[in-house]
This record gives structure tokens, sequence and C-alpha cells, in this order.
């Protein structure tokens, strides 16, 4: 596996950017009315479309699909068991969906793009490193699900929702081990490109905000005012 990250690094987007509109969005998000909810939703939706129309698609039509789901369980008469644990868990990734956008957008950029733009705010090392493998790795384990479910349809296995224990285990053991394997391989790694070295790092890219930097931020704290100002 390597560690040379192949996605497009994202065109006049810098990563910081999206990283404090996320923090905004994380202050917000929980405490928004719906009006500007749908207004994060819709901004996140623009920006994904403008970085990574692909992205855009999929995630568009899972969100289509799960408000629908929402939908149609919100209509029964009674919510209790099993399916209202899928509700409320369904309600939650509705209410979280702006953060899981910018999320996408931030695991296009290269782990040193991360790395670097982390350290311009004087954040810990390691917090840095932790931030940036996190983001690095969504594309990488969401592949891996893919594998795993492959490989449940030849052994004829899948997920039961009459045995929900059995269907976590099958997914939970192999992502287990992924997680056991890619500590190691990123230990070496990041030994062998000198992370623990003790000494001034810099970055040959520049990552100096530009208008649509700036743009997004300003954005992200209209959105911030506005809950403000309905809250006060």
């Amino acid at each position: 596996m390597s560690f040379t990250d192949h996605t497009k690094e994202n065109p006049g987007v810098k990563p910081l950017s999206i990283g404090i509109l996320m923090m905004i969005y994380t202050g917000i998000v929980f405490f928004s009315t719906m009006p500007v909810y749908w207004m994060m939703l819709i901004f996140s939706f623009g920006l994904l479309i403008l970085l990574k129309r692909k992205k855009a698609i999929s995630l568009f039509l899972f969100y289509i699909a799960l408000f629908g789901l929402i939908l149609l369980i919100s209509g029964q008469p009674a919510i209790s068991g099993w399916i209202g644990s899928i509700y409320t868990m369904g309600l939650i990734i509705l209410k979280l969906f702006p953060l899981w956008i910018l999320a996408a957008i931030l695991s296009g950029f290269r782990t040193s793009t991360i790395i670097y733009s982390l350290r311009r705010l004087h954040l810990p090392y390691s917090l840095c490193i932790g931030v940036a493998v996190f983001f690095r790795f969504i594309p990488e384990y969401r592949a891996y699900l893919s594998e795993i479910k492959e490989g449940l349809k030849v052994r004829n296995m899948g997920l039961h929702l009459l045995r929900p224990i059995h269907s976590v285990e099958i997914y939970l053991v192999p992502l287990i081990y992924k997680a056991f394997e890619t500590g190691e391989l990123l230990s070496c790694a990041l030994i062998t490109k000198g992370i623990e070295y003790d000494c001034k790092k810099t970055s040959y890219e520049d990552l100096s905000f530009g208008w649509m930097d700036y743009g997004i931020i300003f954005v992200g704290f209209v959105f911030l005012g506005i809950t403000i100002w309905q809250k006060v």
C-alpha cells in the first residue's frame, strides 16, 4: 500500500479554510434553525460540486435515500425498538451531513498539505499528524469496506436485521485487523520520512489564502452570526 495521495489537489481552496469552516459548523450545527441548516447544506454541496463533482453525486444520492427513509419511518404510527434506533441514527447523520461533506473535501488533500496547514496554527505536531492521517484514510477505509462487502457476497454472508451483533462482527473484525496493519505501515512511513526529526519544517506548496478561502470563511461566520442572532 502506498502512502502517496493520488487524489487531485483541490484547486483554489486551501485545507485550512475548509477546516475553519468545519469548526464553525461544529459549533452551530446542533443549535441552528432549519433555514440555517439548509443554507449550510447547500453551501457545502456547492463546494463539493466545485471541487469533487463525482463525489458530490454519490453523496447527494445517499442524502436523498436517507432523507426518504426518515420520512417513511416518521409516517409510522409508532416508532420503537430497532426501527426507533435506525430512525434516531438517521436523524443524527442528516443533522451532521454538512460536516460529512466538508470531511469528503478534506480527504482530497495530500497528507503533507494538511499537516503543514495545521502547523501554521502552531498546534501540537502529534495532533497535526493525527488529524491529517484521519482524513487521509477516510477514502482508504471506504474502499476497504467495499472489499469486505464483496468478500461477504462470495461467502453468501451479509447484513441481517434480525442478527445485528453478527452483522456488526463480520465487518468489525476485518476492520480491526486492517487498523493494526495500517498502524504498522504508518509507523514505518513516518520514520522513513523523518517526521520525528526535530527541526524546522517547510512546505514547497504555497498555502497562503486566496479570495476563495476568505470567501468560505466569511460565509461560515455569516452562518454563525445568524445562529447567534436567532438565539439571542
